[in-house]
């Protein structure tokens, strides 16, 4: 299996736009599970949408999200980063639209944004887990578990940070 870390190297002289020399692209099944994460944030859900509407309507309005929203979406962002060949996606984006205020204000308010969805996902995790282990209803295990969970991800997204930083 291939690494995805690209190295990308700068060309051109002075006043010219860097060109990328070595660009890895994302496979489809990868892209998929992106945006399925990035839009919804993951299946979560889905139990209640195919008992209210059968499995076939829930397997049918999944596809039908998947055109209406997600790929729009994805050719928005593409032409987006063409026109904008640099690190920063969207804060970029804004910036040069309205400038640094506002493209500031974007990317705080799209950190805050994932900091309290990411916040919910342990508590979504163990409200799965109960089911096959009663003593995380509620109480001081639910508690204690919440915590491991919560202390475990940021350990390892620290660690990931601190590995890819050095390298």
């Amino acid at each position: 299996m291939e690494s995805n870390d690209a190295e990308y190297v700068a060309l051109g002289g002075e006043g010219s736009a860097p060109k990328l020399e070595k660009i890895h692209k994302v496979s489809i099944v990868p892209l998929i599970f992106l945006i399925l994460y990035e839009v919804s944030g993951g299946p979560f859900g889905v139990e209640d949408t195919v008992r209210a509407a059968g499995p076939f309507l829930a397997l049918l309005g999944f596809l039908l999200f998947a055109f209406v929203w997600s790929v729009p979406e994805a050719l928005i962002t593409a032409e987006m980063s063409t026109m904008f060949p640099e690190n920063g996606g969207y804060v970029a984006w804004v910036s040069s639209a309205l400038g640094p205020y506002w493209g500031f204000q974007l990317g705080w308010m799209k950190w805050l944004s994932g900091v309290i969805d990411n916040a919910l996902y342990p508590v979504l995790f163990l409200d799965y887990l109960k089911s096959a282990i009663p003593a995380l209803k509620g109480g001081l295990p639910r508690i204690i578990a919440v915590l491991v969970l919560v202390l475990a991800l940021t350990y390892m997204n620290c660690y990931k940070s601190h590995n890819h930083e050095r390298n």
